[in-house]
C-alpha cells in the first residue's frame, strides 16, 4: 500500500464513523420521510469541513408535504469519473420492540443499520477522511446520498437527469462482495373474478379465491421447470373475500419475482401465462387477469472490464479478495446501468436481515467499507 494511501485511510475517524451511524439509525426515516437521517449526514459533513448541495426532488408526492431533497457532494475536476450511491430511507418500522436500537458486542440492531446506513456513514466518513488529508483529485468524484429507493427510486430519477458516470458504486448491503451482475425485478398483481353464491351451494358459485390459490400455486410449481429455473417468487399479498355464507367473488393477490441476471420480463410474462392456462382449466367459471407493476432491468457485466480496475485495486489494496457475483434484490442499480454507466454494487451487512425484524450490521465491517471505499476513490480519482 503506497505511503499517499496510508495516510488517507489514517485520516478516517472510527470512532465518529460508529457515532453517525448510531445517530442516523436513531432517526426514523422511511420513504417520503427521509429528512431526519438526512439531516445527521449534513451535519456531519458540515463538521468534517467538506460542501455539499442540495438537490430537490420535484413533486414527490409526500404524504406529510414535507421537503425532499438527495444530498450532493462533488470533489475534484468534473465531469466526474466515479460515483457512490447510497439511500438513507428505509422500509416502515413493523416492529418498534424488535427493531429498536441497540448494541451486542460488534453488532448494532435497528432499521436501516444494513439496508444501508451503515453504507452512508462509511462512505461519509471517507470522504471526510479525503478532504482532511488534503490530497489533490486528479479525476472527479460524485456523492449522492438519495431519497425514495425502497418505494421507486424517485431520488436516483431526478440525480440520473442531472449527472452520470462511467462507474457507479452502490453501497446496498453484500457483506462486502463485490456485485457486478444484477438482477431483475418483476412486480405483479393478479386478480381474479369468480361468481358469488350461498355457502351451504359452492357448487353454484364460483370461488374467486381457490383459482387465486390454484393460479399461485402453478406459479410456484412451474419455477421448478428448467425453463424458469432460478426465477425468485414471492407471493407477498393476498386478499378478497365475501359476507358471511357467501362464495368470495373477488380476489386479488400480489407478487414479487427476481430475475437472473440474463432474464427478462418476458420470461415471467410467460410463466403466468402458463400458469394461468392451467388453473383456467380447474376454473374455467372465474376470470384470471394480471397486470405488470414494475419491471428493473437486470445486467450482467464482465469483472474485467476497464472500468472496474479501480474498484479491483482498491479490494487488494485492503486484502480483500475480488470475486464478483450477482445482487440478487432489487435496487437502483438498474437506473444506473441504463443510463450506461457500470454499477458496482458493494457495502456492509447483510441482505438476509434486511427488511427483518432482526436487522443489524459489523460495526467492524462497516469500519472496513469506510477503508475500502477510500481506497475505491484513491484509485479511481487520485491514483
Amino acid at each position: 500500500m503506497s505511503t499517499t494511501l496510508d495516510t488517507l485511510l489514517e485520516k478516517i475517524d472510527n470512532q465518529k464513523l460508529v457515532e453517525l451511524l448510531r445517530e442516523s439509525v436513531e432517526q426514523y426515516s422511511p420513504s417520503y420521510a427521509e429528512e431526519p437521517a438526512m439531516t445527521i449526514f449534513a451535519d456531519r459533513l458540515s463538521e468534517g469541513g467538506v460542501r455539499y448541495m442540495r438537490q430537490p426532488i420535484p413533486d414527490s408526492g409526500s404524504p406529510t408535504g414535507d421537503h425532499r431533497a438527495n444530498l450532493i457532494i462533488e470533489l475534484g475536476p468534473q465531469p466526474s469519473t466515479m460515483m457512490w450511491v447510497g439511500h438513507v430511507d428505509t422500509v416502515p418500522l413493523f416492529d418498534e420492540e424488535e427493531q429498536r436500537i441497540h448494541q451486542e458486542g460488534d453488532i448494532l440492531h435497528g432499521l436501516g443499520t444494513a439496508d444501508m446506513k451503515s453504507g452512508c456513514a462509511a462512505i461519509v466518513e471517507a470522504v471526510i477522511a479525503i478532504v482532511k488529508s488534503g490530497i489533490p483529485l486528479k479525476r472527479g468524484l460524485t456523492v449522492a446520498l438519495v431519497v425514495g429507493e425502497e418505494e421507486y427510486g424517485d431520488g436516483s430519477e431526478v440525480l440520473l437527469d442531472w449527472r452520470t458516470t462511467p462507474l457507479t458504486v452502490i453501497g446496498e448491503p453484500t457483506g462486502l462482495s463485490p456485485c457486478v451482475d444484477h438482477y431483475g425485478y418483476y412486480e405483479c398483481r393478479l386478480t381474479v373474478t369468480g361468481a358469488r353464491a350461498h355457502a351451504a351451494l359452492p357448487e353454484m358459485g364460483a370461488s374467486a379465491i381457490h383459482g387465486m390459490l390454484e393460479w399461485m400455486q402453478e406459479i410456484m410449481d412451474l419455477t421448478t421447470r428448467s425453463e424458469y429455473k432460478g426465477l425468485t417468487v414471492n407471493p407477498r399479498e393476498i386478499r378478497g373475500g365475501a359476507g358471511l355464507f357467501m362464495v368470495a367473488q373477488n380476489c386479488e393477490a400480489a407478487i414479487d419475482i427476481h430475475v437472473p441476471p440474463d432474464g427478462d420480463n418476458t420470461l415471467v410474462d410467460r410463466l403466468i401465462e402458463d400458469a394461468r392456462a392451467k388453473a383456467q382449466k380447474t376454473h374455467p367459471e372465474c376470470k384470471l387477469d394480471y397486470e405488470n407493476l414494475y419491471w428493473a432491468t437486470g445486467f450482467a457485466n464482465s469483472a474485467e472490464a476497464a472500468v472496474l480496475a479501480p474498484v479491483k485495486a482498491a479490494f487488494e489494496a485492503q486484502g480483500l479478495t475480488w470475486e464478483p457475483t450477482a445482487f440478487r434484490s432489487h435496487s437502483d442499480g438498474s437506473l444506473f446501468h441504463q443510463k450506461g454507466s457500470i454499477p458496482v454494487i458493494c457495502g456492509p451487512g447483510r441482505l438476509e436481515v434486511a427488511h427483518t425484524r432482526h436487522e443489524h450490521v459489523s460495526l467492524e465491517e462497516t469500519r472496513l467499507a469506510a477503508r475500502l471505499y477510500a481506497s475505491m476513490i484513491y484509485k479511481a480519482c487520485i491514483e
